[in-house]
């Protein structure tokens, strides 16, 4: 049974062979690796390299890049002085940041590769936390962190930060071959880098160094459309500085420009890193305050005010400042509508005494204050008659609509315990809300029969229509964001913006319920009107994804309060009106 030599040697030919053969196709396989490699990563340096900006085409580079690794955020982290930049943010689970924005660089990832010129992993952020910013990847979902050096010229510019819902998500394979990706994209980014700067300078105004207004309205859309596609709150404060006139033509120019820049260096220092200051134009300044509430821009928009007036009474200058907020998209759904809001609370705040900050929501019959006429809130409410009757001319099915609409809303709204200013604000947009019907046309309003796809389209911009009409009343400017969105859906499902849960005003919200109850209890001529219970039980049924639950746990006892007698009675007055 044993083999001879021949046989031996024979077979060890044979191994030798399959082992040269297996070497040749794991050599072949690395090479064929290696070259798809490379082919990548040249494709992905290529896409940085086709622009000058880096965000106009880092999506496309991201999306190269999924095709390499596992990778749910990644974001350009550029270092300037002792802060971080983010040129670039690419995420699908949200992010604490937003590109252009600068925080701190001490005790985060960034700062260590900085100083020790190599990358650094976290495989499991939930195991291993070292620096604060791995805090905020893990509080939405981040599990791996990698943090790759940009080396131009010798030294680091900043970290291409990659982050993954998956602990442990690179291989050392995939670690070496992102390493040389970094390395390639790094000259290209500071290419970028080098562009921004000089269209920054075209962007900042010459004297305060702020930002210029140019670049406010080119923002301004960017944190829009931002905002609307992770649903935050955005805010914005408009500041004009009180008696600088006279203070300029006492001291001169030069003294004017002078407090200009102080004022500017004042507001910068009462906001935070992630806020963006800007000159509006001549004395005026705008202040961006990204996922901020009303509330927080009240409260740094006070800070303001006081840090200016305290300093310059402290140097005998008799100048002070007053400011007007807004929040989007309560306060207007677009940059015009967001702005004007802003103003009219700005105005407001200089006719009411100067050195004080005004809310855009609590401008309209702002019950608390002395200067706000009984005249001249007759002269608004006699406005707003005037276009409800325009409406109910022309839609014989509505009649008195609008009205039974306002004391349902009303009613609401006190049980809700909303401020006076924000009940009288309800009160006036529920008769205002669907005054954008006097531009649907007549057949489309009043048919008999169910609407075709293309006349609902057209019905359905009514809301945008009414914004418009009421747009263009200045005392009428906090009823703008109920009007608007007054048929938008708890669940987001509704309309003009597709607004969802609390972004949608509370005044909006209450107007979906009380407008929505009423109709369903009118009669129509395409359909039989529900009695009270029915249409109580559709509220409930729809709580929650087309109404505000709490807005209908609300309403509810004040609709069967009311009852179908003391309704019958109205509708019965309201035909013999017409007749």
């Amino acid at each position: 049974g044993r083999y001879t030599l021949e046989e031996i040697n024979l077979l060890e030919k044979i191994i030798s062979d399959v082992a040269i053969s297996l070497e040749k196709e794991f050599l072949q396989d690395q090479l064929r690796k290696r070259e798809q490699e490379l082919s990548l990563l040249n494709q992905l340096a290529g896409v940085i390299s086709s622009s000058l900006n880096i965000e106009d085409v880092y999506d496309a580079f991201v999306q190269e890049l999924k095709e390499i690794v596992q990778v749910n955020y990644t974001a350009v982290e550029l270092i300037e002085g002792n802060q971080i930049y983010f040129a670039a943010i690419s995420s699908e689970v949200g992010s604490a940041w937003h590109t252009g924005q600068k925080i701190p660089m001490a005790n985060s990832a960034t700062e260590w590769v900085s100083l020790n010129k190599t990358l650094y992993y976290e495989p499991d952020l939930s195991n291993n936390n070292r620096f604060s910013t791995g805090s905020e990847y893990l509080k939405r979902g981040i599990r791996s962190a990698l943090y790759l050096p940009l080396v131009n010229k010798g030294d680091v510019i900043g970290v291409l930060v990659l982050g993954s819902k998956k602990p442990n998500s690179y291989n050392p394979d995939q670690v070496v071959l992102l390493e040389h990706l970094a390395s390639q994209i790094a000259a290209p980014i500071e290419n970028s880098r080098l562009f921004t700067k000089s269209e920054e300078v075209a962007r900042v105004d010459g004297i305060t160094q702020l930002f210029n207004r140019r670049h406010f309205d080119e923002r301004m859309k960017e944190e829009i459309d931002r905002h609307a596609r992770y649903g935050d709150i955005l805010s914005i404060l408009l500041l004009d500085l009180d008696s600088f006139k006279k203070y300029n033509d006492t001291f001169g120019h030069l003294a004017g420009d002078r407090l200009l820049v102080h004022a500017a260096e004042l507001i910068l220092s009462a906001i935070r890193s992630s806020d963006l200051a800007f000159r509006y134009g001549g004395d005026e300044f705008a202040v961006i305050l990204p996922n901020s509430s009303t509330m927080d821009a009240f409260n740094v928009a006070e800070r303001i005010r006081e840090k200016i007036a305290t300093t310059m009474s402290s140097r005998q200058i008799d100048v002070t400042i007053s400011i007007g907020v807004a929040s989007w998209p309560g306060d207007g759904a677009t940059l015009d509508e967001l702005c004007y809001a802003a103003d009219m609370a700005l105005y407001y705040a200089k006719r009411t005494g100067q050195n004080r900050t005004s809310i855009a929501s609590r401008t309209l019959f702002s019950l608390n204050e002395p200067s706000v006429s009984v005249n001249s809130e007759a002269e608004v409410l006699s406005t707003i008659y005037a276009l409800a009757a325009t409406l109910e001319a022309r839609d014989k099915y509505t009649y008195g609509h609008s009205r039974r609409v306002s004391r349902y809303a009303v009613a609401t709204a006190e049980a809700l315990s909303l401020a006076p200013e924000q009940v009288a604000v309800i009160s006036a947009a529920a008769l205002l809300h669907d005054i954008g019907k006097v531009g649907i046309p007549d057949h489309v309003l009043n048919k008999e029969g169910k609407l075709l796809e293309d006349e609902w389209e057209l019905l359905k911009q009514h809301p945008r229509l009414s914004a418009t009409i009421v747009g263009h009343i200045p005392s009428l400017a906090a009823c703008l964001a109920a009007v608007r969105h007054h048929h938008e859906r708890w669940d987001g499902n509704g309309y003009p913006s597709g607004l969802t849960g609390e972004a949608i005003p509370i005044e909006a919200r209450i107007l979906t319920v009380t407008d929505s109850f009423e109709a369903m209890i009118s009669e129509r001529p395409y359909r039989k009107a529900l009695t009270f219970k029915q249409a109580v039980a559709e509220l409930e049924k729809c709580s929650g994804t087309q109404f505000d639950p709490r807005v209908v746990q609300a309403f509810i006892p004040i609709a069967l309060s009311t009852g179908p007698d003391d309704l019958e009675l109205e509708m019965l007055r309201n035909r013999q009106a017409q007749d």
